[in-house]
């Protein structure tokens, strides 16, 4: 959900409103230019190893695959989230269309990046036993459901501004929509829940690459990997921590906790300003696919097979 600017005529949001305007379009426009290209280079890279049919890929690309696409979804939706900030949308459906497309792609990303966290560490920690259960069959089934659930995750969205006759596409949200029985579901699962997936995934991750050191000879390997892992978290909660922290103080602003106008104001701009931000992370995620890439690539130069590295092939990936 995005900030309700409370508007009344003690406390204006005008300035707020004509200030994010600029930084949209100084921000959105070159992210969607160079989001849409990466991610579908992104695509075409993994569909092509994909038909190679080479087994010791296949689930790493499914997953990276779903993320980009979830990724190209964010870059779709940033053209009609710019031009709805100008102009008034013809028809409510409209602004539901466009708030569904950016909320599934959001947390469609949060959702498959804390997947593939986790299914690195168990692939890294327990690398014969994940081998024989990590078929493309399953990996597709785990993308499917997160399809399932960030859709059935959406419906809040329908009834985002109520009967509201004066709207706004990512304001004027009803009283319903920032209710505890909404909002905090959404905090836990959509946000909260993956966080500490990824955060313990990938802290074993590096304590067990870490541990094996005197036991790998490929540690330059393994180091960078370990790196990787660091970074990705980074970016994770750079791009989605904020954007939450200000969903929370904007609840505390709707439901009479923080009345104060200069305040409400300060979190209407941090609110915005980090979702308009956090859009960045479709064209951060490039740098990952970056590195799986070039390391399948690796892989099949030197005709490494997995079974002959104390992890499989793919697990030392970059994988976010």
């Amino acid at each position: 959900m995005n900030p309700q600017l409370n508007r009344s005529r003690s406390c204006s949001f005008s300035d707020v409103d004509e200030l994010m305007k600029t930084v949209q379009l100084a921000v959105h426009v070159p992210t969607f230019l160079l989001g849409l290209l990466l991610n579908l280079l992104a695509i075409r890279g993994f569909s092509t190893f994909l038909k190679k049919r080479r087994p010791d890929y296949a689930a790493t690309s499914i997953y990276m695959i779903n993320l980009a696409v979830f990724d190209l979804l964010l870059v779709l939706s940033l053209p009609f989230k710019v031009a709805l900030s100008h102009i008034r949308a013809p028809h409510p459906s409209v602004c539901t269309f466009v708030e569904c497309l950016y909320f599934i792609s959001m947390y469609g990303s949060v959702f498959s990046i804390c997947l593939i966290s986790l299914d690195r560490f168990l692939a890294i920690q327990y690398p014969f036993l994940v081998r024989h259960l990590r078929s493309p069959r399953k990996t597709l089934g785990i993308c499917c459901t997160i399809w399932v659930v960030v859709l059935v995750g959406s419906v809040p969205i329908y009834s985002f501004h109520g009967k509201v006759e004066k709207y706004t596409c990512f304001h004027n949200m009803s009283d319903g929509t920032w209710s505890a029985k909404v909002f905090f579901p959404l905090e836990v699962f959509g946000f909260l829940l993956p966080m500490g997936v990824m955060g313990f995934c990938s802290s074993r991750s590096i304590h067990v690459l870490v541990s094996r050191r005197k036991l790998t000879q490929d540690w330059v390997q393994q180091k960078a990997c370990i790196w990787t892992i660091a970074a990705s978290l980074a970016v994770f909660m750079v791009s989605f921590l904020p954007v939450h922290l200000g969903f929370f103080l904007q609840f505390l602003v709707r439901n009479g906790f923080i009345v104060a106008c200069s305040a409400k104001q300060n979190i209407s701009l941090f609110l915005q300003l980090s979702m308009c931000f956090s859009n960045i992370n479709c064209c951060l995620d490039v740098f990952c696919y970056y590195f799986v890439i070039k390391e399948f690539r690796m892989g099949i130069m030197a005709h490494r097979p997995s079974g002959d590295q104390l992890v499989p092939q793919d697990t030392m990936t970059s994988r976010m």
